[in-house]
């Protein structure tokens, strides 16, 4: 067995519209803990063209429906959620799951009511365990093709 580094980096830059059901972004991920060893999704993000906060959450996929039209969400299970204009963190789920990364804008504050400008890094990092077999036939076929 070899155990290789994977690493899959996200940059982008989204205008968030206003408080409405709207305003949110959603970039969503899988996690397999049982192939994916030591997985990690760091985070830089900034607001651009304010000093408002946005906010960053992730839940599981499958709660995504009830997050949209419940703006409680103690009744589902919330793996982050911060607000802030420069949010950097990283995020190490304990459970396989498919994950949904939410940027919200919708405050019910009126000075929060603007689209905002917001920069994302994101960086999805983990290890995952080989058999010699499966590298060397991968390394034939990418000199085939």
């Amino acid at each position: 067995m070899k155990v290789l580094a994977h690493v899959m980096r996200n940059i982008n830059e989204f205008n968030i519209p206003p408080g409405d059901s709207n305003g949110y972004q959603i970039l969503y991920f899988g996690v397999n803990l049982i192939l994916m060893f030591d997985y990690r999704l760091s985070f830089d993000i900034e607001v651009e063209n304010s000093n408002e906060q946005i906010g960053v959450l992730i839940i599981s996929r499958k709660n995504v429906q009830t997050w949209k039209t419940n703006t409680n969400i103690e009744d589902m299970t919330i793996y982050y959620n911060k607000n802030g204009t420069r949010i950097s963190d990283v995020f190490k789920p304990t459970v396989s799951d498919a994950y949904a990364f939410i940027l919200d804008n919708r405050f019910s504050s009126t000075e929060h009511y603007k689209t905002k400008k917001v920069g994302v890094t994101l960086v999805h990092a983990w290890q995952q365990e080989i058999k010699e077999s499966q590298l060397k036939d991968r390394e034939v076929s990418d000199f085939k093709s």
